[in-house]
C-alpha cells in the first residue's frame, strides 16, 4: 500500500503553489469574456475565405468588427451589438460584392440579457458552493469534510480560469455560457470523487475504530485510487474523441472539460484528503498541549 499521507506536506505546498499561479495569471491576462457576457453580434458567413477582403467590405459599410476568424465553410464575424434588420440590409450590399456570399446564422445579444447572464451564473455558482458545503458536512458529520472539499473546488474552477487566462492571451479564446456549462460540470465530477473518497473514509473507519485517522485516509486513497483513475480515463477518451472528431463551436467547452476532468481527478485525494489530515494533527496537537 502506498503512503501518500507521509506526502501531506508537500500536497498542500503544490495545491498552495498551483493556487497562486492560477492567480497571478488572472491577475495579468485576465479573461476574454464573450458576447453572452458582454452583449454583441456574432455571424456565421459562408462563401467568403478573405477575412482582409470581408473586413474591407464591412469598413465601407460604417460597420467596425471586433474581429473575424476562418470556420469550416467560412468566417465567424464578431460585432457590436446590431438588430437584424440592420445586418440583412447589410448583406444586400454584401451579396454584390461576394458572388457566393450568405449568412448561415445570426446571434445578438444586448448588454442588459448580458449583465443577466453574469448576475445568474455568479448565484448559480454560489448557491452550488453553499449547498455542497452544507450537504457534505451533514452526510459525514464533520465541517472539516465539507471545507476541504470546497477549496479542492475551488483549486479545480482556479485551475480552469487560469489555464483559459493563458488560453485567452495565445489563442483569443473567449468565456462564454458554455464554459460555465464546463466549469460547474467539472466542479460536479470534483466534488463526486471527493464525496466517494470520504465516504471510504468513514467505511474504513466504521470497520476499524481505533485506527489512526491518517491511516484511515490513507487506506481511503488506495483503495478508491484505481476506481477514480479509471473513471476520469474513461472521461477523458471520450472528450479526446470529441476534441479531435469534433467541431469548431465546441472546441473549447471540450478542452475547459479535460482541464476539469484532470484537475478533479487529482484534488480528491491530493488536495481534500490531506487538507482533513493537516486539519486533524492540528486539532490534535492543541489538544495534546492543553
Amino acid at each position: 500500500m502506498i503512503n501518500f499521507i507521509k506526502r501531506t506536506n508537500i500536497f498542500l505546498s503544490g495545491f498552495l503553489g498551483t493556487v497562486t499561479i492560477a492567480i497571478v495569471l488572472l491577475a495579468v491576462f485576465g479573461l476574454q469574456p464573450g458576447i453572452d457576457f458582454t452583449g454583441g453580434t456574432i455571424v456565421n458567413v459562408s462563401g467568403v475565405t478573405d477575412r482582409d477582403a470581408f473586413d474591407s467590405s464591412l469598413q465601407a459599410l460604417d460597420v467596425t468588427a471586433g474581429s473575424i476568424v476562418e470556420s469550416d465553410n467560412g468566417l465567424v464575424v464578431k460585432l457590436e451589438f446590431m438588430e437584424e434588420d440592420v445586418w440583412n440590409s447589410l448583406s444586400t450590399d454584401l451579396k454584390s460584392e461576394f458572388q457566393d456570399y450568405s449568412t448561415e446564422s445570426f446571434e445578438a445579444i444586448g448588454p442588459v440579457l448580458g449583465n443577466e447572464l453574469i448576475q445568474k451564473m455568479l448565484a448559480a455558482v454560489l448557491v452550488t458552493v453553499v449547498s455542497l458545503l452544507f450537504y457534505i458536512a451533514w452526510r459525514f458529520k464533520d465541517r472539516v469534510f465539507g471545507v476541504a472539499a470546497i477549496l479542492a473546488l475551488i483549486h479545480d474552477v482556479l485551475v480552469i480560469l487560469g489555464a483559459f487566462a493563458v488560453f485567452g492571451k495565445l489563442f483569443n479564446v473567449e468565456v462564454d455560457v458554455l464554459f460555465v456549462t464546463a466549469t460547474l460540470t467539472a466542479i460536479a465530477f470534483s466534488v463526486h470523487d471527493t464525496i466517494v473518497l470520504f465516504d471510504r473514509v468513514r467505511e474504513v473507519r466504521r470497520r476499524q475504530p481505533k485506527i489512526e485517522y491518517g491511516e484511515a485516509i490513507n487506506t481511503a486513497i488506495n483503495q478508491t485510487l484505481v476506481r477514480s483513475l479509471s473513471t476520469s480515463l474513461s472521461i477523458l477518451f471520450v472528450l479526446i474523441s470529441l476534441l479531435v472528431l469534433g467541431g469548431e463551436s465546441i472546441r473549447w467547452f471540450v478542452v475547459a472539460l479535460l482541464v476539469g476532468t484532470i484537475s478533479g481527478a487529482y484534488s480528491s485525494p491530493f488536495i481534500a484528503a490531506p487538507l482533513t489530515v493537516w486539519w486533524h494533527r492540528r486539532v490534535n496537537s492543541k489538544s495534546k498541549k492543553k
